[in-house]
């Protein structure tokens, strides 16, 4: 046996495994193999290979950094305790991923937990112990110093991002209330709110329908006066129609459930503006941008870490839960609340792994497509009810903008997609580089 390693023989390995199988690279073969030593003599909560099989791609193939299954909790009420096949893989090393399959059993009114659960970026110090605990049987000194050394790397790693937070604090505070103060003066004393693109295009339409002098409408009629919005969201608006027809009334008392989106907001006042100033950014927030919400979803939770990532490391007005955000400068002169920018790191970001065949990122870039419908809309209702009117760059007076980054995609994606959806018309205003949109 070479020097500086450590190998337990066969009978210590049974002594001190207590009947678990731990395989340092495996495939798929040797977890089936392992799979049914370890279930041999057992009846209850078996695993099957292809759950087994699936657990190992998840690290192997998918990415994440660990995975497990069969871990059961025991009710309180139980007699006996509950004893299943529990399996954990979890990437040790770059080039090192270990197995473990064995039978756990828990105790009544006591959960399962399995072998390896902190996040090695996270808590690299609790992983370190939990990995070592479980995988010790079949690891040399040399794989076992590869591993510190990767819990030593990511200790680090946090440690340099708290001082960073630390350093920048008492910076942070500071700014964070003049932001606050901008932002209050900028507001008109008018708080904007979130307000779904539904929601205040039926607001729109009520007051349609009382001009007009019609009590109700049926929804063929609907399809036809607003087809748009009857296609998308055909599924909510059908909840309040009645044998095909709906009260105005019913239309003006509608409430989406819970709201997909909500707002924060901070303040820009760098470059790429068409007036020099401070102006306000609506920033629109949905929490299944949480990495939390991701948990215990094998493709999700490496993705929705991953947008967290890149939102922490971005120079963008963006929090670990904007989609995307709208620019706006107040104009008194004209009366308009102007956007001056509209644009999503995460849509680009999920548009970009979707191209790649990442089927979480396609499904997530689907969910959240509606954002800039929302968020226009948001903007919209504040400046009503400010007395202003809401416009848009053209791609003339965008063009226009010094270092304006010029995306025809873009512009096709956000800019030209609202103005279509939402009627805004162009007109020429004094001060603008070229035409604009507006609202009416």
């Amino acid at each position: 046996m070479a020097e500086g390693l450590r190998r337990l023989d066969a009978y210590s390995l049974e002594l001190f495994g207590e009947g678990a199988e731990v395989l340092i690279n495996p495939d798929v073969a040797h977890i089936t193999k392992a799979l049914s030593k370890v279930q041999v003599r057992a009846r209850t909560n078996l695993l099957t290979a292809e759950e087994a099989v699936a657990v190992f791609r998840r690290v192997a193939q998918e990415g994440e950094s660990s995975a497990h299954a069969g871990v059961k909790d025991c009710p309180r009420s139980f007699k006996f305790g509950v004893s299943s096949t529990v399996i954990q893989v979890a990437r040790l090393t770059d080039t090192m991923i270990a197995c473990s399959i064995g039978r756990q059993q828990v105790l009544p009114g006591q959960r399962g937990v399995p072998p390896v659960s902190a996040d090695p970026f996270e808590h690299p110090r609790q992983w370190l112990k939990e990995i070592v605990t479980t995988f010790w049987t079949r690891l040399d000194e040399r794989q076992i110093a590869s591993i510190e050394q990767r819990a030593v790397s990511a200790a680090m790693e946090l440690a340099a991002r708290q001082a960073w937070r630390d350093t920048h604090a008492h910076g942070a505070e500071r700014a964070g209330i003049k932001r606050k103060l901008q932002l209050q003066a900028l507001f008109r004393s008018t708080q904007p709110v979130y307000v779904s693109e539904l929601t205040l295009a039926l607001r729109r339409i009520v007051d349609e329908l009382q001009a007009a002098g019609e009590p109700e409408v049926t929804w063929r009629a609907f399809q036809l006066r607003w087809p748009s919005l009857a296609v998308r969201y055909k599924r909510d608006l059908l909840c309040v129609f009645r044998q095909g027809v709906v009260r105005r009334q019913d239309l003006a008392e509608f409430r989406v459930g819970s709201p997909k989106y909500h707002l924060s907001f901070t303040t820009w006042s760098g470059a790429q503006m068409v007036f020099a100033g401070t102006q306000i950014v609506f920033q629109v927030c949905s929490s299944q941008l949480s990495t939390a919400e991701g948990a215990g979803h094998r493709s999700t939770f490496q993705l929705r870490k991953a947008l967290r990532e890149a939102a922490e490391r971005s120079p963008h007005p963006v929090t670990v839960e904007t989609v995307g955000w709208f620019r706006v400068h107040v104009d008194d002169l004209h009366r308009l609340v102007f956007i001056d920018e509209v644009q999503s790191d995460v849509m680009e970001h999920l548009l970009s792994r979707a191209a790649e065949g990442d089927a979480a990122a396609q499904m997530l870039a689907k969910e959240l497509a509606d954002w800039q419908g929302n968020g226009f809309s948001s903007v919209r209702h504040w400046a009503a009810a400010i007395g202003y009117r809401v416009a848009m760059h053209s791609e003339e007076s965008a063009a226009a903008i010094a270092d304006k980054t010029k995306s025809a995609r873009k512009w096709n994606v956000y800019y030209g997609t609202l103005i279509k959806r939402f009627g805004l018309a162009p007109r020429t205003c004094a001060g603008y580089p070229a035409t604009i949109y507006v609202g009416d």
